[in-house]
């Protein structure tokens, strides 16, 4: 499928994205990268595989993108056949500036294409959770790295170079770092307390463990005594919502981001718990509505709070249980946090701030108005 109309000769060159399954996690990036560009008129194709798990996504794209569906084959081997040759076919139709590449196979696939195409342009890879980076480590003089959603963000280079080189030299090409965005609908989302205390958590992609560990927290800290109520916000299967709900906390399945920004606007405190894996972007968009948060010392977790500023990061049940007492006992203090958490949100997550990295990443300029 292919939508798009003649682009403006305002530019030399579009932006050419080969992702493979554009999964919600793969979209936290892309959707908001290609609703940038094509704002500012810069013409752009995504080759992606067709999947029906998916498709409700696919409107959401800006109607200025051209998008390329190739099959998704059961066998591996046939399914990037088919997307290899859809992008190599995409790439001798017009003249491309930027190339993005979402995920590990489309990374070493597509750069291997280029390659043989013969055509110059920058490439740019976004790994989506990805931590196979050693391999990948070795494409620096070929790869420039930019947005790393879903790996902890200021050890990237340090680690790139460890993990991939005998020696640590940096790579020739830099690292630049674009970080998926928050929509402004938290960051505009006011705070409206519940009566009783509420302790919040959720996720956006089903994640049984943590789950798990919340239902434990409700059922050691609930209970007619203290008051506590605890909601889940997001996705969760069958099996946690049985075991969520025996425990009296509360499930919303909310999907859009008024929807969970509503009901994050709720809670007293957020708890982030560990077992999950990948960029925390629920707890990202709880600092946006600012709402205090505590969260499960990880390295996800750390490189998004300072501890005691703009959040509490804890490594035992027991420190756990004691900084939520604290937050719950002082609305002074959940303020100070929650604004601190907000802040930081929004200068290092807000649109702007977003666009701006994005368009410098691959050396464009930022021009108003909507794509031809």
């Amino acid at each position: 499928m292919r939508r798009a109309e003649p682009w403006s000769d305002r530019a030399v060159g579009r932006v050419v994205h080969l992702v493979g399954r554009v999964t919600d996690e793969v979209f936290s990036f892309l959707g908001p990268a290609t609703q940038a560009l094509a704002e500012s008129g810069v013409r752009q194709t995504v080759v992606l595989v067709d999947d029906l798990r998916f498709r409700h996504l696919l409107p959401r794209f800006h109607d200025s993108v051209e998008l390329v569906l190739t099959p998704a084959a059961r066998n591996p081997v046939r399914r990037w056949q088919w997307a290899l040759e859809a992008f190599r076919e995409v790439l001798r139709a017009g003249p491309t500036k930027v190339v993005q590449l979402h995920g590990l196979l489309p990374c070493l696939i597509g750069a291997w294409v280029a390659r043989r195409s013969g055509i110059e342009v920058a490439l740019h890879y976004s790994p989506h959770g990805s931590t196979s980076r050693g391999p990948l480590a070795s494409a620096g003089t070929l790869l420039r790295w930019i947005a790393w959603p879903g790996v902890p963000q200021r050890p990237a280079l340090a680690t790139l170079a460890a993990e991939g080189q005998a020696e640590a030299t940096p790579p020739r090409h830099p690292v630049d770092l674009v970080e998926s965005p928050v929509s402004a609908e938290f960051f505009a989302a006011a705070r409206n307390e519940a009566r009783r205390p509420l302790v919040v958590t959720g996720n956006h992609i089903n994640n049984p463990r943590s789950a798990e560990l919340f239902a434990q927290l409700a059922v050691l800290l609930g209970g007619e005594d203290l008051g506590l109520g605890f909601n889940w916000v997001g996705t969760v299967d069958h099996g946690s919502m049985v075991r969520l709900k025996a425990a009296q906390v509360g499930v919303f399945q909310a999907r859009t981001a008024s929807e969970r920004a509503s009901r994050l606007a709720a809670g007293w405190v957020y708890l982030a718990p560990g077992g999950t894996s990948g960029f925390p972007s629920l707890l990202v968009e709880a600092m946006a509505v600012g709402l205090p948060c505590v969260a499960v010392d990880t390295p996800y977790h750390r490189d998004v709070i300072r501890h005691g500023e703009t959040g509490y990061l804890c490594r035992t049940e027991q420190e756990i249980v004691h900084c939520i007492a604290q937050l719950i006992d002082s609305q002074e203090l959940r303020l100070q946090i929650g604004q601190a958490a907000r802040e930081e949100a929004q200068q290092r997550f807000g649109e702007t701030t977003f666009r701006d990295s994005l368009f410098a990443a691959y050396d464009l300029p930022i021009e108003s108005g909507p794509a031809a």
